[in-house]
């Protein structure tokens, strides 16, 4: 094949295709591959260490320690009446939170 063989070879399969043709073309064969394919998600993957969950600490008990200054309380300001050992006893109500109770078993320690 010599050179203008070659050259007239060349011009007649590049006459039917134009520039724009070839573009539609490469473009319509890019779409078609990627629908062909089917659309795979996938999450993802975390790598490392899971976070622990921490528990919280039981909330400390802040009733209890109010018996002892209430009997210590009680005891000087009693000062050694007849009603004294009952309210002093009172002050075990309040270690469990409950002030209703320590009043009105105060109430009925001193009438």
């Amino acid at each position: 094949m010599d050179d203008r063989s070659f050259d007239s070879l060349t011009r007649h399969a590049a006459g039917g295709v134009s520039r724009r043709g070839s573009l539609i073309t490469l473009g319509a064969a890019g779409l078609a591959a990627t629908l062909s394919a089917p659309f795979a998600v996938e999450a993802k993957k975390k790598h490392g260490r899971k976070k622990k969950r921490q528990q919280s600490p039981p909330p400390p008990d802040r009733c209890a320690p109010q018996v002892a200054p209430c009997t210590v309380f009680m005891t000087t300001v009693c000062g050694g009446a007849a009603a004294c050992p009952n309210q002093i006893a009172c002050c075990s109500h309040l270690g469990s939170c409950d002030t209703s109770g320590f009043f009105a078993c105060q109430i009925r320690a001193q009438g």
